[in-house]
């Protein structure tokens, strides 16, 4: 299970004393500010800004007491406090150390100026205006009375979730048009508003009007994402949900959960499932067309503040289009501007005759007869423009695409089709995929569980190295690819470079379809049925068309700007579109954010977010950037910073919603009432009962292949746990509870770290481990305990983690193991 953050501040602690994945960061940005509060490199205000806000954040991570010296909850807080610090001091530099000692102490102990910029930091805070938050809402997976829903009511609670949903919008679009019936002709209701949703929703704004068509994984025939409970555990700090209630730490997180997890964030505020598109009026107001699911009359609104839109991942490419010009839009645009540089009679012709044709299916073989004329053509040669060819190449590769379609009704296929459930997997035997990457794979186990009569051919360049680390690709091809000892369904075609789509007809007079390589020759590889997953074309939502489209249209401009928060965490882009002196921006996150459009961003941007993407989504973590866990986090954060930066009374008129829940009895809260401070010994035989209990704990791991590996190691650490174990007092402590309390917070302490390097060896029966584990924490415990038994002795020192330690060696060990350093 993923640990409790440690850091926030509060009387209420964590059950494992371990720094998290977050803390450790924690720990990294108190690292940095140290560096800079000695740098001599730095002005002097630089070095007192890093001075101030080391000391805010000691504040904001619970490292000092917050509560007033006369409180009554003072005494929980500063053990708290201590508690954090003690257990954080093991991961800091000497120099963060240092200045952590100078200022995770009382505010009232502060050096004069310190104090006084903590009190200025301290009553800014108090000012700031708190919007609410998705860490204000308990986490999505509880059921009605708080309690967690077990996985046997998966599929009860998801449905359950579901019909809250469609209820919401219902009320949502009634209460809309009734809004809509009282305003004046040309007005529309006034909304803040979210377009799109998915794992971004874990950052949705319960004061704005969310507009969602409930794609992706409500429709994804796929029984799970692609990453196990592990891969995603951080899901946990995005708020969105536990992937470890749903599923083992090795096993795919089933799409129930995650639609449950959806849906319960949707239903925060006013939701109206469907699609919407943005526009400009004749007034200047931006406006929201909005296209409800479940089939009734349009409605608008007028939109208040910054959009924001989280729609997803872009469309596939059609096959053998370029990447650089990739519709039939795009090319048409290219190809009439390089007529236009000719200056030709016939050129100019060609090029009004190309603008004209009408969008949509035909387009592509209509413009290439156009430009079959020898004086089209011709002039076209003499193009500059390096994009031309690719134009061409793009309309060739359409028109085979919709060639194939209409030879092959019904069996012609962008990855997405598959993955949206749109296609009949009964229609052919033999499936060729174009592609090998995670789309070609997921769409390929979703073909082959559906149709145990088909197999599939995934034809294409290398599978990226992140599919070899998450917990689909291997166990697919084990399953399925004989050259993975499977039973021979899945053949994977590598190193090949995709064009068009081909047609070839079989003996019996049925169209078959087969692959084509770039210049056009047949790869040999065809099937009764073809799947297109080649990647995407980033460009900008499809929510932005209208808009974008009216803006180029008045010879405006759309520029783009990456946005990140105050952690330099990247939070997706703005776009700014101006035309006629208006100027409008728009938000745009999640996995949509993860391509920029070419026509808005530069190069540099682009390695930009490259570089930022490689670091949030490492291919050893199975996991990308575009995918649910990324996108989760990315939303979480994005919610943080606009609540942080939200000016007072920004926002438009609202519908009636849910609340988010108060404290009290009205509403479940997830929130662990962590640990109370320790209680003292009532009798001297419950103390040596204690004592025995640690004595007992060790003897159970000693004997434990582990123990009996390392009872006479020479490692560092099990002598450091093999001294401190032989320090411990008798059991009756002659010598009284106090001084009893070091020497076994020296036993937690070094069996801790024992712990820590075993597991991160890999070497040891988790059972061993967990033997150690006991015995370290059942020792932190007893020298607490004693502790507070006698107060005013000397404190003893914190364990580093889930605190185990060592004991005197019984048997001998017969070498030295390799544990971690």
């Amino acid at each position: 299970m993923p640990l409790e953050n440690l850091l926030p501040p509060g009387v209420e602690l964590p059950t494992e004393l371990q720094l998290s994945d977050a803390d450790r960061g924690r720990v990294a940005e108190f690292d940095y500010l140290a560096h800079r509060m000695n740098d001599v490199g730095l002005t002097g205000p630089e070095r007192q800004d890093a001075r101030n806000r080391f000391s805010v954040l000691v504040d904001e991570y619970g490292l000092r007491p917050l509560t007033a010296p006369d409180d009554a909850d003072r005494a929980a807080d500063e053990y708290a406090s201590d508690v954090r610090l003690r257990t954080v001091r093991w991961y800091l530099s000497k120099e963060t150390g240092d200045a952590m000692t100078t200022f995770a102490v009382p505010a009232e102990r502060l050096e004069s100026a310190d104090a006084e910029a903590l009190r200025a930091a301290r009553a800014a805070r108090a000012q700031t205006p708190q919007a609410t938050r998705p860490s204000d809402f308990p986490m999505p997976g509880l059921r009605p009375d708080g309690t967690p829903v077990p996985r046997e009511e998966l599929g009860q609670a998801t449905a359950e979730a579901a019909r809250r949903r469609t209820e919401l919008s219902s009320r949502t679009l009634a209460e809309l048009r009734a809004q809509q019936a009282v305003l004046p002709e040309g007005r529309h209701p006034q909304f803040e508003i979210m377009i799109g949703g998915g794992a971004a929703l874990a950052g949705r704004d319960p004061g704005a009007l969310l507009v969602d068509a409930r794609g992706r994984w409500h429709v994804d025939p796929i029984v799970a994402i692609v990453q196990s409970a592990d891969q995603v555990r951080h899901l946990r700090q995005s708020g969105m949900g536990d992937p470890y209630q749903f599923a083992d730490p090795q096993e795919r997180v089933p799409l129930p959960a995650l639609q449950l997890w959806e849906d319960t964030a949707a239903v925060r505020g006013p939701l109206i499932d469907g699609r919407a598109e943005l526009s400009v009026s004749a007034e200047g107001r931006l406006i929201a067309e909005i296209v409800p699911a479940d089939g009734s009359e349009p409605v608008k609104v007028e939109v208040q503040g910054t959009p924001l839109l989280a729609t997803g991942i872009p469309p596939e490419i059609i096959p053998g289009a370029d990447r650089r010009v990739p519709t039939v839009r795009e090319a048409a645009d290219v190809l009439a501007d390089a007529l236009a540089a000719t200056g030709t009679p016939e050129a100019d012709a060609a090029r009004d005759h190309l603008l004209a044709l009408r969008d949509g299916e035909g387009r592509a073989a209509a413009s290439l007869e156009l430009l079959a004329d020898p004086r089209v053509s011709d002039a076209l040669n003499t193009s500059e423009d390096t994009r031309t060819a690719g134009a061409t190449e793009t309309l060739r590769a359409t028109a085979a695409w919709e060639r194939a379609c209409a030879l092959a009704p019904g069996r012609v296929f962008m990855g997405d089709e598959i993955g949206d459930g749109d296609y009949d997997p009964t229609v052919a035997k033999d499936w060729v995929i174009a592609g090998v990457g995670g789309a070609a794979i997921a769409n390929a186990e979703i073909i082959l569980q559906a149709n145990p009569e088909a197999r599939v051919f995934m034809v294409g360049k290398d599978a990226p190295f992140v599919l070899h680390n998450d917990a689909q690709y291997t166990a697919l091809r084990r399953a399925h690819d004989a050259d993975y000892g499977g039973d021979g369904r899945l053949v994977v075609y590598g190193g090949r470079y995709l064009g068009a789509v081909g047609t070839v007809t079989a003996p019996d007079g049925r169209v078959r379809l087969e692959a084509l390589d770039s210049a056009g020759e047949s790869l040999g590889i065809e099937g009764d049925a073809y799947v297109a997953c080649l990647g995407r074309v980033s460009r900008l939502p499809h929510a932005l068309d209208p808009m974008e489209s009216a803006v180029r249209s008045a010879g405006g401009t759309v520029r783009g700007e990456l946005v990140f928060d105050d952690d330099r965490q990247y939070l997706g882009y703005r776009l700014e579109l101006e035309a006629h002196g208006r100027r409008h921006t728009v938000d745009v996150t999640g996995a949509a954010s993860r391509m920029l459009p070419g026509h808005v961003f530069g190069g540099e941007d682009m390695a930009r977010l490259a570089a930022f993407d490689a670091k949030v989504a490492p291919p050893e973590s199975g996991n990308v950037s575009a995918g649910f866990m990324a996108t989760a986090l990315q939303g979480s954060q994005l919610a943080r910073h606009r609540a942080a930066h939200r000016p007072p009374d920004d926002g438009g008129q609202g519908l009636s919603g849910n609340t988010p829940p108060q404290p009290g009895p009205q509403g479940p809260s997830q929130q662990y009432d962590g640990l109370a401070a320790p209680a003292p010994y009532a009798t001297a035989q419950d103390a040596t009962q204690a004592g025995e209990d640690v004595t007992r704990s060790f003897q159970t791991w000693i004997r434990s292949d582990m123990g009996r590996e390392l009872a006479a190691s020479d490692h560092p650490r099990i002598r450091a746990l093999r001294e401190a174990w032989r320090q411990l007092p008798p059991h009756d402590l002659p010598e009284g509870p106090g001084r009893a309390a070091l020497p076994y917070g020296a036993v937690a302490e070094h069996a801790g770290a024992t712990v820590t390097a075993a597991v991160a060896s890999g070497r040891f029966a988790p059972e061993d481990v967990a033997a150690l584990n006991t015995m370290a924490r059942a020792a932190h415990t007893h020298a607490s305990r004693l502790s507070a038994t006698q107060p005013n002795t000397p404190p003893m020192p914190q364990a580093t983690a889930p605190a185990p330690r060592v004991a005197t060696p019984v048997p001998e060990a017969a070498r030295a193991p390799r544990l971690a350093t």
